[in-house]
């Protein structure tokens, strides 16, 4: 089975992080790589604009996929540097991971 075979869920317009009670209004489609779709986010509370990069856990299903997608937020997270994509956050629901990063214009 490929990953065009496996079935997706849509995205949500709003992207809630249960764990801190965060939501997000998903925006513009910024681009989309082997597993990721990226979006503008706006947090509703403060207004900021993000990068989300939206991962469907459909496609997380072998154990080397998921250590590959925890290896990344583990990167991002031990880099701080002003040539270095910003690191703000992850979060998940049933269907998506969501990997909230600064959004470079």
């Amino acid at each position: 089975m490929s990953r065009k075979d496996i079935p997706m869920k849509e995205i949500p317009e709003i992207l809630k992080d249960v764990s801190t009670g965060k939501k997000y209004q998903r925006g513009r489609f910024l681009g989309k790589g082997g597993f990721a779709k990226c979006y503008e986010i706006v947090d509703l509370e403060t207004k900021k604009i993000f990068a989300g990069k939206i991962v469907p856990k459909a496609l997380l299903v072998k154990p080397h996929q998921k250590d590959k997608m925890a290896q990344e937020i583990t990167l991002h997270r031990s880099v701080s540097h002003e040539n270095v994509v910003g690191f703000h956050g992850f979060f998940e629901d049933s269907d998506f991971v969501y990997v909230v990063l600064e959004l470079c214009r």
